[in-house]
């Protein structure tokens, strides 16, 4: 994440906002075949554990079709790292704020929606 940041503050010009609207890092945990409904809680995704998690299935977040996917990573990040990596690069913290939105179009909100599902946040480059 401080690496990401890093670039987005040296691209970003001063008093230059960047917002980002994410899936809340909260909702990774339900990744990996996590039925709300009769749950195992034994299947939930570390959230203090970063990873590499694989996977190769894809979704497309608008109709809502599953698909084989090339082998891929990903990488858990709190929430703190994230904001931490914010403002360790110089991007103020000017709002945030959490839903129970789900942003990945997976049917989750039927079940979770009393999780933060995910976040939106405002920042300036100083």
């Amino acid at each position: 994440m401080n690496e990401y940041f890093a670039v987005v503050s040296r691209l970003l010009k001063k008093g230059g906002q960047l917002l980002i609207f994410e899936m809340h890092p909260i909702a990774y945990i339900f990744e990996v075949d996590f039925d709300a409904k009769r749950p195992d809680f034994d299947l939930l995704v570390p959230y203090f554990e970063k990873g590499p998690y694989h996977y190769k299935d894809g979704l497309d977040y608008i109709g809502g079709v599953e698909y084989e996917f090339k082998e891929g990573y990903w990488f858990m990040h709190k929430l703190s790292d994230i904001l931490k990596a914010l403002i360790k690069n110089g991007l103020s913290l000017e709002d945030i704020e959490e839903y129970n939105l789900e942003t990945a179009n997976n049917g989750s909100t039927k079940v979770l929606d009393k999780f933060p599902l995910s976040y939106m946040v405002l920042s300036i480059n100083n």
